[in-house]
């Protein structure tokens, strides 16, 4: 893990974890008079570490291999959280990690069987007869007759293994698993007041209760979540989406013309204005004011064009954004871009 200090005696620091494949870090601030500014980051394996300048502690999630899979963990108010697939969410109580039940509706996906069933001889022939013609396969019969009837061969031993799998252990396993929607990020004030958002489209909301499911509004996996200052919710999304809106009121996506080609992967409010961020598409601005998105392009270093953003972050008057190769920081005026050294 690496830490950009700012001070010239701190600048670039790391740290390692060892045995750690971390998925996500939060920075918790110092607490006036208590404990030290301290970085959590959190495994897929469902460890947590804690680091501050007095050391290090590792805790787990989950007792034994049930929080295998957890992807993000959040500060909401004073509470942790931590979520990941299989509609994973924990919630960090003053004592221990608690799992929150979740009952979200299944995603609905094509199966095999409809697969089997749409599998006509022509549709099957025109899109798989090449492969038969690439080196090293048997060539098909050049007579017309005799071709032919090969390929029904073949198309009924497709036919047959589909059935077979339909069948297998494996398979059972893998819909079970894609049955439930993975959790990707959190958002919210807290375990009365918290918004879950995942794979197929996935929004709900936790009044510390039980779940809420709005009207969905999507299909595209919803990647982040970000509450704005005034309460309402952004969550990007694959596939040219964002949705806007809270469970008061309701969700609905919000009408732009960016591609739907365009994957959005995060965002952060900086004044008035969302900034969001996409996969090799740089950054997009939506303003509060206007409600327009624009992608950004003037005043930007090159850095940022038709960048994959990786995070962005607010603090202070300070916009912080991440790519795969650089930290670039904006004070409101300039654009800094600082180096990786390993990146240099």
């Amino acid at each position: 893990m690496f830490v950009f200090g700012r001070t010239p005696k701190e600048e670039w620091f790391h740290h390692d974890l060892q045995d750690f494949q971390v998925m996500s870090t939060q920075l918790v601030p110092e607490e006036e008079g208590g404990r030290p500014r301290r970085v959590l980051a959190l495994d897929f394996h469902g460890q947590l570490e804690d680091y501050s300048r007095s050391g290090a502690t590792i805790e787990r999630v989950c007792a034994g291999a049930g929080a295998v899979g957890l992807t993000r963990i959040r500060r909401l108010g004073e509470d942790l959280f931590c979520c990941g697939v299989h509609g994973m969410v924990y919630h960090r109580s003053k004592t221990e990690w608690k799992q929150l039940p979740t009952n979200f509706p299944k995603p609905e996906h094509r199966t095999l069987k409809d697969d089997l069933d749409s599998l006509d001889f022509d549709s099957w022939v025109e899109s798989v007869a090449h492969v038969f013609e690439f080196d090293g396969m048997v060539p098909l019969p050049i007579d017309p007759v005799e071709r032919e009837t090969e390929l029904r061969r073949k198309y009924a031993g497709t036919r047959a293994e589909i059935t077979e799998s339909l069948k297998s252990p494996a398979f059972t396993q893998m819909r079970a698993n894609l049955d439930v929607a993975s959790v990707n990020d959190l958002c919210g004030t807290g375990v009365a007041d918290l918004y879950a958002i995942g794979s197929d489209g996935l929004i709900a909301h936790w009044n510390g209760l039980n779940w809420t499911h709005p009207d969905p509004v999507a299909t595209a996996d919803l990647l982040h979540a970000y509450r704005t200052d005034d309460g309402h919710c952004i969550f990007v999304c694959t596939e040219g989406t964002i949705v806007t809106g809270n469970i008061s009121n309701g969700f609905g996506r919000l009408p732009h013309d960016a591609s739907g080609h365009i994957n959005f992967n995060s965002a952060c409010q900086h004044g008035q204005q969302i900034y969001i961020g996409t996969e090799y598409a740089g950054l997009y601005v939506y303003s509060l004011v206007t409600g327009v998105l624009e992608p950004l392009l003037e005043g930007i270093p090159e850095e940022l064009r038709d960048a994959t953003i990786v995070d962005i972050s607010s603090a202070g008057s300070v916009l912080w954004v991440l790519t795969p190769w650089d930290l670039l920081r904006f004070d409101g005026t300039e654009w800094q871009v600082i180096v990786h050294p390993d990146n240099g």
